[in-house]
């Protein structure tokens, strides 16, 4: 019963939906979507990747809206010997499916710029984002329920040869981290600028579902007959956290940029509020009662950019993430199971081969180092690649267009755990699309 209402709590916890680490989301705008490697861009989309460069924006008032909508897909094909006795779908191994949508995830962002100095404000999705939901649950609940199911058998007397079962199973899931930054630049020398800003984060996760109808077959009326109450979790959770962020651009010749950005670790402790159907599960694991707190930090993040322009017209740029996911502290020390720290690198290039349009090509490989015990179908990811295109239109001087496409590569993991005779092979897909639309006066 404990591991039940265990899966339940933490199902769908923790992994971002979108580009970027374990918790992370780095694309946060439809330039993103187009032009992954911004961490030396000099641009006002590029304020969350690259705030440092604002500095060398062009006087006066900049301002950006974007909004995108973001498709995933996580599908596990889980194998246990016990699914066998499913009346519903009696096969060993069973695929339980997980759509994430979000229909428009926001971001805006304004700088004002002088001489020297420069202040600027970004608002968007900085970690998780979305709602995914397995409309027949995942393999660990029912897997945990049908061995449930058959020792209650075993105890009425029910031959093991006899044993069939039915149930129930919904889990959907809810994460988003929406972070104000505001911060300040100033320019050191002519090529030379710096950056210091605080990011105010409010999450807001939520948690529903469980197993029902619990039903084991009686030989002797073959009629299925409960077996068990329903087993519910009703939990939405909430935190408010600040990060500090620094960052540094060097301009060495008019075609180079060269710049870097250290956002320290964001402790998140999420509160809960938690129905009292859910009375059940809270008396098995208290640290779900209500107005009970759960640790769940983002993790710091150093990144490093280069840009060159071998012409006026093209760029080509190079960037390099980090993610410190071993210091990032999670509920039940579940950080300890992640083998190496996240790293992504990522390129692009961008030719304006017109005065009225731009278009862009980049590319993203994110690399995890996850353990086999890390690895669930409650909290997956794996190795990725990701391509970005998209053009930025530029129909008068005030105002130009970015419209950007990524999709998302995703290398499935299989998973065996001999403990619990469970294999797990996980797969996803990602797909994103957005628009902007920037403003310079």
């Amino acid at each position: 019963m404990k591991k039940i209402v265990t899966s339940l709590a933490v199902a769908l916890a923790a992994t971002s939906a979108f580009a970027g680490g374990l918790l992370t989301t780095t694309s946060q705008n439809a330039h993103y979507l187009r032009f992954f490697s911004q961490d030396a861009d000099i641009n006002l989309t590029s304020l969350y990747a690259n705030p440092a460069g604002q500095a060398f924006l062009n006087k006066g008032w900049h301002i950006s809206a974007s909004a995108m909508t973001a498709m995933q897909s996580r599908d596990i094909q889980t194998t246990f010997p016990l699914y066998s006795f499913n009346a519903g779908n009696p096969n060993a191994t069973h695929k339980f499916e997980g759509d994430a949508f979000a229909p428009v995830i926001p971001s805006f962002d304004v700088a004002y710029v002088q001489d020297k100095w420069s202040v600027s404000a970004h608002f968007g999705v900085v970690a998780g984002g979305g709602t995914c939901e397995f409309e027949n649950g995942l393999g660990s609940l029912e897997a945990v329920a049908s061995n449930m199911l058959m020792q209650g058998a075993l105890g009425m007397g029910i031959p093991a040869n006899m044993f069939s079962y039915k149930l129930d199973s919904y889990l959907k899931g809810k994460q988003n981290y929406f972070g104000f930054q505001i911060g300040g630049t100033y320019k050191v020398l002519d090529n030379l600028s710096a950056y210091a800003g605080i990011r105010g984060t409010y999450a807001t996760c939520g948690y529903e579902g469980g197993l029902y109808n619990l039903q084991i077959l009686n030989p002797m009326t073959q009629s299925y007959v409960p077996a068990s109450a329903d087993i519910v979790l009703d939990n939405s959770q909430t935190a408010f956290s600040v990060t500090p962020i620094l960052g540094i651009h060097y301009r060495p010749t008019k075609q180079l940029e060269l710049a870097a950005k250290y956002e320290f670790r964001t402790k998140v402790n999420l509160k809960n509020s938690t129905t009292p159907e859910s009375a059940a599960a809270v008396a098995l694991l208290p640290q779900y009662a209500d107005g009970a707190k759960v640790r769940n930090d983002i993790p710091a993040l150093l990144t490093m950019g280069a840009q060159y322009r071998p012409i006026e017209n093209l760029k080509i740029a190079a960037s390099w993430h980090y993610y410190f996911d071993k210091s990032a502290t999670k509920y039940g020390n579940k950080q300890d199971l992640i083998d190496g720290n996240t790293m992504e690198f990522l390129a692009g290039v961008e030719w304006k081969f017109c005065k009225w349009v731009a278009a862009s090509a980049s590319w993203q490989n994110t690399i995890y180092d996850l353990s086999d015990a890390w690895m669930s179908d409650m909290d997956f990811t794996m190795t990725n690649h990701s391509l970005g295109l998209g053009v930025r239109i530029y129909p008068c001087k005030l105002l130009n267009i970015d419209l950007g496409y990524m999709h998302t590569f995703y290398q499935d993991r299989e998973v065996t755990t001999a403990a619990t005779q469970m294999k797990n092979l996980y797969s996803r897909t990602s797909d994103v699309v957005g628009i902007g639309l920037n403003f310079a006066f």
